[in-house]
């Protein structure tokens, strides 16, 4: 704790840790036997013992799970509950995580039974149901709102996907009273087809009974891009306006790109000419443009160029210059990196790629050294390289978070942060996790990093990263970084001879030390392993795994992601920018983004990563080594000698 503190805070903590080792004995009886008569009123509640629920619950009146009681029997009885008692829960324990559930069935109630004052003064637009809106517009309408009533069910109805049955008498009545009109079904027709949700777009066709054939034919083109080959079908006419066809265009080129961009961007010429809206310009520009450039494929440059001439889209803009660079065309890298707009052009990204540019544009220019030393101030990947490249110091600038101790005070006797630590204690992880990032929402930034320094305390990592990352202080590095799991981290690390500063820029990087980080993917643990790699890699390094849910165990997590590691490493002769994307998109996919590739610098290679995800987590785990061999007191560089120029992969 000391670390982390400022004097006046170490003082309170001090006399408070005092305070509580000569009460322990007594605290620790007493919250054991409260947590036992939880367990008991929980159960109770769940078989249906009312009686012995409240006599059980008598005595739980200042445990910090009590809401949790109230709000279990109160959900059960959500249908008979008075509007008072639910109202007063909502009141006193409306923070809870789940009360939002409980609030949502209740305000439906209130809509059943007519109770309209008491839903407008709870009803919140933000967070409520599409069939809460849609109620309470048509009641809004009943009580004479008719103009303010059509104009949300207009906006209510034009989504690209189905609304609740419960929205339908809204519906109906806006409809007869001539609401809807064949542009605002066209217009949800684009939206459902953007969606693809082709179902509700061929029901919707009914609804354009003036334009049919060619509501038919928006459909169709949709569903089957492709068609667009057939150009003389989509020739302007009094029944097929520029505007319309334009939307087919924009649909079906969008559609289309995503499953073959190379056709799409052949079939552009015929269509370019139709009187886009800029944001569809745009659209079509990024969806065929940025993922052809992704591809490498050179002719995406000129197509991106004609059609964002003024770099009105940053995406498009970013892979413009990345195309460039991997396509050896130093001079356009160069020119777009100076002129491109300063939302782009301050970020430290942008900045180290100008310089970049000019070096291999004009290798006349020489080293530019004062000009990386300047941008070696930023903590970052580009910062970091910029360093190396003017022999300067990496720029840490660690500085540690303080804290008032009367707002460390508050926030410890706030109510969400005393009912997760309870939960943290009773072994309830995900539960405590969930109260934590809930209360977190109503912090302020100062009580947002006491929480975290709070967090780093109970060396609960992932939460004081998270929080202290909310916060935006970026400069407590031993909460963003912290030395967690040392033991085995150092151990595997140097029986598979890895660099531990990888090993944990890799941990920190996947799952910044959750021990029980479960992704939808189904990687889980520490070094975030899928079950199958987890399997194989147990078998190849005969490491005992039992069961899928030893991957929990942090010892066993870190055993065998670093030996799955150094498998990595192995297939990519030691490279670790290889491995690392390998690691993140899979090593098919690193081998064929290398295949027949030309020798590259890894700067450009990463630079020009397909997937967006993967380069962020290669640049991070890069930088994030930087960070941890600084802290151990190992010089570690953003890329050793041998990793900054790259080859194609030959097995």
């Amino acid at each position: 704790m000391q670390r982390f503190l400022s004097a006046p805070l170490k003082a309170l903590f001090t006399l408070t840790v005092v305070g509580l080792m000569m009460t322990a004995p007594l605290l620790r009886a007493d919250i054991q036997q409260q947590r036992q008569t939880y367990d008991q009123a929980m159960a109770a509640l769940k078989a249906g013992q009312q009686q012995r629920y409240q006599t059980l619950l008598t005595g739980l009146r200042d445990y910090p799970l009590y809401p949790y009681l109230l709000l279990e029997s109160l959900q059960q009885r959500v249908k008979t509950a008075s509007h008072q008692e639910i109202e007063s829960f909502l009141i006193s324990y409306g923070d809870l995580p789940f009360a939002q559930r409980l609030k949502n069935d209740w305000l439906l109630r209130l809509v059943r039974e007519g109770e309209w004052s008491m839903l407008r003064k709870h009803y919140d637009t933000a967070s409520q149901s599409a069939e809460l809106d849609c109620q309470l517009t048509l009641q809004n309408w009943r009580e004479g709102n008719q103009s303010a009533a059509m104009a949300r069910a207009a906006e209510l109805w034009t989504v690209g996907r189905s609304q609740p049955n419960g929205c339908d008498p809204l519906f109906d009545r806006w409809r007869a009273a001539g609401g809807l009109t064949e542009d605002i079904a066209w217009a949800r027709i684009r939206e459902a087809l953007l969606y693809r949700q082709d179902a509700l777009a061929q029901y919707l066709v009914r609804y354009m009974p003036n334009q049919t054939a060619l509501a038919e034919l928006f459909v169709n083109t949709a569903t089957k891009p492709e068609g667009l080959a057939q150009s003389e079908r989509f020739r302007p006419s009094a029944t097929r306006p520029k505007d319309k066809l334009a939307d087919i265009a924009t649909v079906a080129l969008r559609r289309l790109s995503r499953d073959d961009p190379a056709r799409a961007l052949a079939l552009w010429p015929s269509y370019r000419d139709l009187p886009y809206e800029q944001a569809d310009r745009l659209a079509i520009t990024r969806d065929i443009g940025v993922r052809m450039a992704k591809r490498h494929a050179p002719e995406a440059l000129a197509f991106m160029a004609a059609n964002d001439p003024q770099m009105a889209d940053d995406q498009i803009t970013e892979w413009r210059i990345r195309l460039a660079l991997r396509t050896g065309q130093w001079q356009t890298a160069r020119q777009l990196t100076r002129n491109m707009p300063a939302t782009l052009s301050q970020q430290s990204r942008w900045r180290y790629w100008q310089l970049r540019s000019a070096q291999l544009a004009r290798p006349e220019v020489g080293e530019l050294r004062e000009e990386y030393a300047d941008l070696a101030n930023e903590r970052d990947f580009y910062g970091f390289l910029a360093a190396e490249r003017s022999n300067q110091p990496y720029a840490l600038r660690h500085q540690a978070a303080q804290v008032d101790p009367a707002v460390f005070a508050r926030v410890s006797k706030t109510a969400g942060i005393r009912r997760a630590k309870e939960f943290y204690a009773r072994g309830q992880v995900v539960d405590a996790r969930r109260e934590w990032y809930h209360v977190g929402k109503v912090f302020s930034r100062e009580e947002l990093i006491a929480q975290a320094v709070m967090a780093r305390e109970m060396e609960w990592y992932f939460p004081a990263i998270r929080g202290i990352s909310l916060a935006q202080h970026w400069d407590d590095l031993d909460i963003r970084f912290p030395m967690a799991y040392q033991q085995p981290i150092k151990a595997q690390a140097a029986a598979r001879q890895l660099n531990s500063t990888w090993v944990y820029a890799i941990t920190r990087q996947e799952s910044a030390f959750m021990a029980d980080a479960r992704s939808h993917a189904g990687a889980t643990g520490l070094m975030q392993l899928m079950p199958a790699t987890a399997r194989e890699t147990a078998r190849r390094y005969k490491i005992s795994l039992n069961h899928p849910n030893e991957l929990l165990l942090p010892e066993r997590n870190i055993a065998l992601g670093t030996a799955y590691l150094s498998q990595l490493n192995s297939m990519f002769r030691g490279n670790r920018v290889l491995a690392s994307a390998a690691y993140n998109a899979g090593p098919g996919r690193v081998r064929q983004w290398t295949r027949e590739m030309p020798t590259i610098p890894a700067d450009i290679w990463i630079e020009t990563i397909p997937f967006d995800e993967t380069r962020t987590y290669v640049q991070s785990v890069l930088s994030y080594a930087v960070i941890y061999g600084q802290k151990m007191g190992i010089r570690q560089p953003v890329m050793e000698q041998h990793e900054r120029y790259l080859e194609a992969y030959r097995p």
